[in-house]
């Protein structure tokens, strides 16, 4: 970011800051942000540090006008959007959870509600709020940081943000992620480290083709939780992937309740166990699980298509990774039930394949 001179012009700054005209004081903001191209770095000439020293009410009011802001911004005028959402984060410097309430909580009733939210410069001031105050978000709300990190083209700030949250491991409302994570509250504490690392694992696969360096490294974590618990656990959550959300959040794509749109944090983590399942030896019920699974990612979801293909071509290619008749029975099955294409020609190929 370029670096800018102070604006020499502490008269200005002192009757802006002396004014009651919240509105007025808000344009100005967006004014100076749009000169000084979103850097903040010398102080807009001193005015932050001036706009700090507010009573904390004012600077709450201020703050929601300016994060409402955010919104419109992202509209019309997205390069600024970074200049206004570091203002968010400085007015908030200092301020409880208590006196930023008024901003603060109904955004995170906002949060909460949604699969995930289009403008994600709102949620990475929130955040980087949050994490400097030491304050822990809501699973809900940490879950729709992840979501909107992963659907939203903007900001590239707020994917790395989401990866400082290992809690929970995979996002509550889908039923067969309540599932795991009930299962993770009932294990030991040794047996629920390694389910927490695997999990972890499993939700940085990217693509239907794990690299070899990512298996690599899933190894050791099917073989510490144990090949036979893996395979259980799979057969139980897989199962559950077909139901219904059990919290009725806003879709992402459409307008309606998220009830079936899939949560993609999850349905990543969904694609590394697949891939991880891959590691184990063969077995007729792990062959099963990836098929249902590959069944329900294909189930189609209104505003939406098909759920997420990628899952289904991450479950097919487990299967031919897997191996052995089991494997070659799902896949014949699976060839005469679905029909996506795109899948079913990966069903053919894999076929073909161990045809040769």
């Amino acid at each position: 970011m370029p670096q800018h001179q102070p604006d020499g012009r502490p008269t200005a700054v002192r009757e802006l800051v002396d004014s009651r005209d919240l509105e007025a004081v808000a344009r100005s903001l967006h004014r100076r942000n749009a000169e000084h191209r979103g850097d903040w770095t010398l102080d807009g000439g001193g005015l932050v540090r001036e706009l700090q020293d507010w009573p904390a009410e004012r600077r709450v009011r201020l703050l929601v006008r300016l994060s409402e802001g955010l919104e419109e911004t992202a509209v019309h005028a997205p390069p600024e959007c970074r200049g206004l959402a570091a203002l968010n984060v400085l007015l908030a410097q200092g301020l409880s959870a208590r006196q930023l309430a008024p901003w603060r909580e109904p955004f995170l009733a906002e949060a909460a509600g949604r699969l995930a939210l289009w403008e994600g410069w709102r949620l990475t001031a929130l955040v980087e709020i949050e994490l400097a105050a030491g304050r822990q978000l809501p699973d809900a709300v940490v879950a729709t940081v992840r979501r909107s990190a992963v659907l939203a083209s903007d900001p590239a700030e707020l994917p790395p943000l989401a990866r400082q949250f290992t809690e929970p491991a995979v996002n509550p409302g889908e039923p067969w992620a309540d599932r795991a994570l009930a299962d993770l509250a009932a294990a030991g504490p040794g047996a629920r480290a390694g389910w927490r690392e695997l999990l972890a694992h499993a939700a940085t696969a990217t693509g239907a083709k794990p690299t070899a360096t990512w298996l690599r490294a899933g190894q050791p974590l099917v073989d510490a939780v144990g090949p036979e618990r893996l395979r259980a656990a799979a057969v139980e959550w897989f199962a559950l992937t077909g139901e219904p959300r059990r919290d009725a959040v806003a879709s992402f794509h459409r307008s309606g309740p998220a009830l079936h749109d899939p949560d993609p944090f999850n349905w990543r983590a969904l694609q590394g166990l697949a891939a991880l399942l891959a590691l184990t030896p063969p077995h007729p019920d792990t062959a099963r699980a990836l098929a249902t699974l590959a069944e329900t990612a294909l189930i189609r979801c209104r505003g939406l298509g098909p759920r997420s293909p990628l899952t289904a071509a991450a479950t097919i290619r487990a299967l031919t990774a897997l191996g052995g008749p089991d494997a070659r029975t799902e896949l014949e099955r699976l060839a005469g039930t679905l029909t996506y294409k795109p899948t079913l020609k990966a069903i053919t190929t894999a076929l073909t394949t161990r045809n040769s």
